[in-house]
């Protein structure tokens, strides 16, 4: 990370923590509106929330594409006689619900829980103001974000 960016990362506003917290909240819904916003007014985004906004992009339309795969491969190999059976095993134990807050209406599987613990590790982190490192991500990240000299 370059010294501006540090030092763009040490003065990071209140308003920046918590689009970039919501962004994450909301699958980067809230982070895209908040890109489309700065365009048409013509403003420009700090570092901090510029790569928050593009990171929790990134992750969610990952996730979906992984969800989309996953779907399609779960399907094919269970088209296949002798492997139907490890597929239903499967989507057996992936559909266990391990917590459940029934006053809430929510519950979680297993991969939705580690996905939940993942992005409240990095909302935290949000919230405190810094960025956090995520292998192949952050590099990809520092990457587009860098200005060409």
């Amino acid at each position: 990370m370059t010294d501006e960016n540090s030092n763009n990362i040490q003065n990071v506003m209140p308003i920046e923590k918590i689009i970039s917290f919501l962004s994450y909240a909301t699958m980067g819904i809230v982070g895209f509106i908040w890109l489309i916003i700065a365009h048409l007014l013509k403003r420009k985004i700090k570092y901090f929330l510029l790569y928050n906004i593009y990171q929790s992009l990134i992750i969610s339309i990952s996730l979906a594409i992984f969800k989309i795969l996953a779907d399609i491969l779960f399907m094919l190999i269970s088209k296949i006689h002798f492997l139907d059976f490890i597929v239903a095993v499967i989507n057996l134990v992936l559909s266990i619900k391990i917590i459940r807050f029934q006053s809430l209406g929510f519950s979680f599987n297993i991969i939705e829980l580690i996905i939940f613990i993942l992005l409240s590790y990095i909302c935290i982190g949000i919230l405190l103001g810094r960025i956090f490192y995520i292998p192949y991500l952050t590099d990809f990240m520092q990457k587009i974000l860098t200005p060409k000299k």
